[in-house]
């Protein structure tokens, strides 16, 4: 997680007692911000953790963040949720699963797009349908591209190209502004999360 992310849970100073690995890098916290960079620290409780690609450790950030978030927003279901490790496997996957102990058809898939083409976006939704999964957990690091990602779910949908998907959530996250990014924000017309659901 980032240091934003653990002060905002208000266990900053917890990770400072545990004196936990962290390491601070220069990145780009969205795909189609070449130019601009952001410092950010992380921590782990493993050092190992620690020494992947900065690309990786964010990637890793938003899906933390992104499970604390969806807890706020899952029913009170006994999800696990899993980080997936696509080494070796064929097809579209996502980057994680909140697993479920009623079997694999039930399992959630989680993406974590920080501005993914509209042409990957597709692709990602599409492939997620076809692996079987019939919900989806869209996370974007991208503000406006909620309703985006939203409104491409029910063209996809109506194009029959979302076979058997029942739900997909489409959600913002934030690793590295302070105070609460996921407030109601009228004035810029972003909203932090859309839910789309089907009838199968």
């Amino acid at each position: 997680m980032t240091t934003v992310s653990l002060a905002r849970l208000g266990l900053a100073q917890a990770a400072d007692w545990l004196d936990y690995p962290r390491i601070e890098l220069d990145v780009r916290t969205q795909a189609h911000q070449a130019s601009r960079l952001t410092t950010l620290t992380f921590v782990s409780r493993e050092e190992q953790h620690l020494r992947q690609a900065p690309r990786d450790l964010l990637h890793q950030a938003f899906l933390a963040e992104g499970a604390l978030r969806l807890s706020d927003h899952m029913d009170a279901q006994a999800l696990q949720f899993a980080y997936l490790t696509l080494k070796g496997r064929q097809g579209m996957w996502p980057d994680a699963e909140l697993r479920s102990p009623q079997g694999r058809a039930h399992d959630v898939a989680v993406e974590v797009d920080t501005g993914y083409s509209p042409e990957r976006v597709d692709a990602k939704l599409i492939g997620f349908a076809a692996a079987g999964y019939r919900h989806l957990i869209w996370l974007t690091s991208v503000h406006g591209r909620v309703e985006k990602v939203d409104s491409r779910v029910y063209a996809l949908h109506a194009q029959g190209k979302l076979t058997g998907v029942e739900q997909v959530r489409t959600m913002y996250v934030d690793v590295h502004r302070s105070g609460d990014p996921y407030a109601p924000r009228p004035r810029l017309n972003k909203v932090s999360c859309r839910t789309a659901t089907f009838s199968g």
